[in-house]
């Protein structure tokens, strides 16, 4: 099915939800995977490299073009925005790879000669790269992009994190936190996320009786910064998720946050 005409489908039905058909669907799967070695030793340190990416099927149409070159430039890098899907996903992998050889590879030469004289060769020339991403249908109109990383490079602990982004299904163009949100309304909308962090919280930690700020950043949370509206937001089919990355308002103990926000309780505050 054309990508326009599912525009106009969505378009035409506001409200409604819209389900791909299971015989013609709008999406394609493309699944990399590699235990690079750092040498052509089978026993040297390697990186287990994997991508489970999903895009627009495009054909000849511009809309899914658009939005899939936007969605490679943020996950993968300017230098794959206007590739062929798979093309870009190929030579991410090979880059990463290639670099990870280059880059790493002298400084295990130069530990694996001194392993000799009796000292160990560092635990971190194991590494880990892990991107998945998604691409699926939003609130009426909308599509929803989302992509996790786990990248472990030997570090204290792994690095995880998510980006997520919105398109208007017409026009391809993203729809940013200021395309979408009223400017006005702002401090309600950070007063709404607050409070459904300190719901959140209350019934995840029942013995700590979360009922305020204060409680919160006993917890760690909003310690070095106030509630505000992360760039990183969902037009679900029903709801508004707003997503904090480890670090953004909590410890990295504290994981990924997703606030839950439904339309009836935004909806007033979101631009027509």
């Amino acid at each position: 099915m054309n990508i326009v005409l599912i525009a106009l489908l969505l378009t035409g039905i506001a409200g409604c939800d819209w389900i791909a058909p299971s015989d013609d669907s709008p999406y394609n799967h493309i699944f990399r995977e590699q235990e690079a070695h750092l040498t052509e030793d089978a026993s040297s340190p390697f990186c287990d490299f994997s991508i489970d990416y999903t895009y627009l099927e495009a054909k000849d149409d511009s809309i899914a073009t658009l939005i899939n070159h936007a969605i490679q430039r943020e996950w993968l890098g300017d230098a794959y925005a206007t590739l062929a899907p798979e093309m870009a996903v190929d030579s991410f992998m090979n880059v990463y790879i290639r670099n990870y050889r280059n880059e790493v590879g002298t400084l295990y030469q130069a530990d694996k000669a001194k392993a000799t004289s009796g000292e160990a060769i560092p635990q971190w020339y194991d590494q880990t790269y892990s991107l998945v991403t998604f691409v699926e249908e939003g609130h009426a109109g909308t599509v929803n992009a989302s992509a996790n990383w786990f990248v472990d490079m030997g570090g204290a602990h792994p690095n995880q994190w998510s980006r997520w982004m919105n398109f208007d299904f017409v026009t391809g163009k993203p729809l940013r936190k200021q395309d979408v949100f009223k400017a006005e309304a702002e401090q309600d909308i950070e007063s709404l996320l607050l409070d459904k962090l300190i719901r959140q919280q209350a019934e995840q930690h029942p013995e700590e009786n979360v009922t305020s700020l204060e409680d919160l950043q006993k917890l760690g949370f909003l310690q070095m910064t106030s509630m505000y509206i992360p760039d990183n937001f969902l037009l679900s089919k029903e709801a508004v998720l707003f997503l904090f990355n480890r670090y953004d308002i909590a410890p990295y103990s504290a994981g990924e946050i997703v606030i839950k926000v439904p339309y009836e309780e935004i909806g007033q505050w979101i631009k027509n």
